[in-house]
């Protein structure tokens, strides 16, 4: 990264409060966070309730930063120039969608209920055997983290795949106005944040924000098989669904499962053809359809494709398999969660290949307000629905879950509540056994890795 001082200051309206020191009009690197800045640094002091990092503009000088933006009207430090900006957020989105007018190379915009960052991954993947490709990190999704992911875009990247996260309206606006996406991505509609936006049809309106920065000449993916998604329509941009259902352009058939690979049948528009994805579950095959529906519109072609989709590796904590030394093997999906991931989740576990039982350990889901209560109870009719031996419930939500399935009376379900993950901890070396297939699953908040760690830890002598 080099851009001159005076084009950031155009690209974000700002003015300065003092002159650069040293005459130096470069910025090599932008930085939110100041214990990353480095010489020739732009630092963004962002405000929340609880912090201010306009703090932090003197340590940043030490470190040899160039410039500061800022909000106050004060000159904390002489060694930075300070730009004055209303508001460093959304200072730090304009210059976002200035360093992305830079590079003329396909975006893709990903978004959805559940399975952002799984179709995030797997998109990235099938990309990545032809192109050298950018891909947001971790959870850089939101409206700071996509911007810094954007300014990792160098000349060597050929396409770059952007996850979009909200919990509001107009969140998905302001980030796919910032990314311009060449392609967009809708995963599915469910009920995450549905606390906050009122109804599956306010999700789904907050979720199609993502057309607002959507290139005239762009395409919209869209999971066909979504009660939701299959009812939208648009006549501005081409439109591809994906699914099982065979009203899909890209759709799978002879689905099944082997050891940790799934295997399908790929109908294109273009063709028909046989892949091993290597990971669990039907949704990763829906991921896989959206990969390769987008792979096609870049000229890749079948050979390449299959390349691609052996190259897919999941995130940390989603559907991670490992197995411990005496033999339990942990599904660890505990990143986040929703009554369509849980679902979706507790789907891989019942069909998973064990000589042992199989073991739900799931927790609460957050951000559902006064839905909570009946979207758990869902989570635990279903658990009762499937071929599962255990269901641990953990936490105050999961209440619901337990009394779920606990209202079928299925002698072939043991069903236990713990309040605290503690309790269930403490008890785990009298719980689990070898050949054991269990699977975690709640909202990040939860903690879950505990879990995961603790029985990695069962019978080990660790």
């Amino acid at each position: 990264m080099k851009l001159l001082l005076q084009d950031i200051i155009a690209a974000i309206g700002g003015r300065c409060l003092n002159t650069p020191p040293d005459g130096n009009n470069f910025i090599t690197a932008i930085e939110t966070d100041s214990r990353k800045v480095k010489e020739g640094s732009l630092f963004v002091p962002l405000k929340g309730e609880r912090f201010n990092a306009h703090d932090f503009i003197t340590s940043v000088a030490e470190l040899g930063a160039t410039a500061t933006l800022t909000e106050e009207l004060t000159v904390r430090d002489e060694r930075l120039l300070h730009i004055f900006v209303a508001d460093t957020k959304k200072a730090l989105l304009d210059l976002a969608a200035y360093y992305r007018s830079l590079f003329e190379i396909p975006v893709i915009g990903v978004t959805g209920s559940v399975g952002k960052t799984s179709t995030k991954d797997m998109i990235a993947a099938v990309l990545s055997a032809k192109f050298n490709v950018l891909k947001t990190q971790g959870n850089f999704n939101n409206e700071i983290g996509l911007p810094l992911t954007l300014f990792n875009l160098r000349p060597e990247h050929q396409v770059a795949v952007i996850e979009m996260g909200m919990n509001h309206f107009n969140e998905i606006h302001r980030l796919s106005v910032t990314a311009l996406p060449d392609v967009a991505v809708i995963t599915n509609v469910g009920t995450s944040h549905i606390e906050n936006l009122g109804s599956r049809e306010g999700i789904l309106k907050a979720k199609l924000e993502i057309l607002d920065g959507l290139k005239e000449n762009g395409l919209l993916c869209l999971n066909g098989d979504n009660d939701l998604l299959s009812q939208v329509e648009v006549t501005k941009w081409p439109m591809i669904k994906f699914g099982e259902g065979e009203n899909n352009d890209y759709r799978c058939e002879n689905v099944s499962a082997k050891g940790h690979d799934t295997y399908a049948t790929i109908i294109t528009p273009h063709d028909k053809y046989d892949v091993v994805i290597p990971t669990l579950g039907i949704h990763m095959v829906y991921n896989s359809l959206v990969a390769i529906a987008i792979a096609e519109k870049l000229g890749m072609t079948q050979d390449e494709i299959k390349e691609g989709l052996k190259l897919y590796t999941p995130s940390k904590m989603r559907m991670n398999i490992s197995k411990t030394k005496n033999g339990i093997t942990v599904l660890d999906d505990a990143y986040n969660a929703s009554v369509d991931s849980m679902c979706a989740s507790l789907k891989v576990l019942a069909e998973y290949e064990s000589q042992g039982r199989k073991i739900a350990i799931l927790g609460d889901m957050f951000e559902m307000g006064e839905f909570a209560p009946e979207l758990h109870a869902q989570v635990g009719d279903y658990v009762a629905e499937l071929p599962i031996d255990v269901l641990y419930a953990v936490g105050d939500l999961a209440k619901y879950i337990a009394d779920g399935a606990n209202k079928h009376k299925k002698d072939t379900l043991i069903v236990n509540y713990y309040k605290d993950k503690t309790d269930l901890i403490l008890d785990l070396h009298n719980i689990l056994q070898s050949e054991d297939v269990v699977l975690l699953k709640a909202s990040r908040g939860m903690q879950f890795e505990e879990i995961v760690k603790a029985i990695g830890k069962v019978n080990d002598n660790e």
